[in-house]
């Protein structure tokens, strides 16, 4: 509670169309709003460059868990940013949760794309997560456009969301997203239901991770092929790190006829499956390092992820056809 009147509000953080309507092979590069390159880090994280207040190009990750954007630190005392008052949000990270203050900002830039007056989080940075960047772009900021990804170029296209709600693309799988809200706010986290090694397991589907994560109710049904001695590594959030306590390798992940091989699951210990009620119950976080092997369209008004079809895949009951890269 904010003094002891109002709740405080609460946000997660987890750093050419074809003219025939209804069917399309690829997007259409001249309709994009924006086309902005975007880097990898060592991560796997999906990095852009943004300009606040005309200044910059500053680093901010792209992240699909995130219900709000922030800024670091750092950045808001380069640009003196003022902190608006009595405006706070209770953040809900992957490992922690705490309340920080919104700050005052006129304008956040991508590409030709401008947010005015954008509702955005100030955070201390001072986790390994944050080490390097300047900001997050969440959900808040995404869910605008129809994003798409193209490994070709390497580039973030930003497309207005009717442009892709009304067309189902030939050569690419419909990976259904279901929007869980939050709270009495618009702010929602995005699942993707998977099979791991055949297993079916709710996962998150989180940009702004590096890497994939399952609990243990997840790792235990599966089986953990190789222990970590506690310590041994760290899984770093946005807000606090945890230690990464066991490995999965996982032979096989699915979903909607799209198929990764021998895929790497951290077992951690963090708060964001007890925030999101999984707890007891198999879950996962499907980072950005997975979906990065593709091009992929974010299509939130449909509330969908389309993913390009590897040609293994093709002939796979329920595929779309064949393969076509964004170009």
């Amino acid at each position: 509670m904010l003094g002891c009147m109002k709740p405080v509000p609460r946000v997660f953080l987890l750093a050419a169309i074809m003219t025939l309507p209804g069917c399309a092979s690829v997007l259409d590069l001249d309709n994009a709003l924006a086309v902005v390159p975007y880097n990898i880090e060592e991560s796997g994280r999906i990095v852009v460059e943004a300009h606040v207040n005309g200044h910059g190009p500053y680093n901010f990750v792209l992240d699909t868990a995130a219900s709000i954007s922030a800024v670091f630190d750092p950045l808001r005392n380069e640009l003196a940013l003022d902190l608006i008052p009595g405006k706070v949000v209770t953040v809900h990270g992957a490992v922690a949760s705490a309340k920080f203050s919104l700050l005052d900002i006129d304008r956040l830039e991508l590409g030709t794309e401008s947010w005015a007056t954008p509702r955005i989080v100030s955070l201390p940075g001072e986790t390994a997560a944050g080490a390097g960047i300047d900001g997050i772009l969440g959900v808040d900021f995404m869910r605008r456009y129809a994003v798409a990804f193209s490994t070709s170029d390497r580039a973030v296209r930003l497309y207005p969301p009717n442009l892709v709600a009304r067309r189902s693309y030939q050569g690419w799988a419909s990976v259904p997203m279901k929007a869980e809200p939050i709270d009495a706010s618009s702010a929602a986290v995005y699942f993707i239901e998977v099979q791991i090694d055949g297993w079916a397991i709710t996962a998150v589907f989180d940009l702004g991770a590096g890497l994939n994560m399952i609990n243990w109710p997840g790792a235990r049904s599966i089986g953990i092929t190789r222990r970590a001695s506690r310590g041994d590594r760290m899984f770093s959030g946005a807000l606090d790190s945890a230690p990464i306590v066991a490995r999965l390798d996982a032979n096989e992940v699915t979903t909607a006829n799209v198929r990764w091989r021998n895929e790497v699951f951290a077992v951690a210990d963090v708060e964001i499956f007890e925030t999101l009620h999984l707890q007891n119950s198999p879950a996962a976080i499907l980072g950005a390092r997975l979906f990065t092997q593709r091009d992929f369209i974010i299509d939130f008004d449909r509330s969908r992820l389309l993913v390009k079809v590897a040609m293994d895949e093709v002939d796979a009951p329920g595929s779309t056809g064949s393969s076509h890269a964004i170009p």
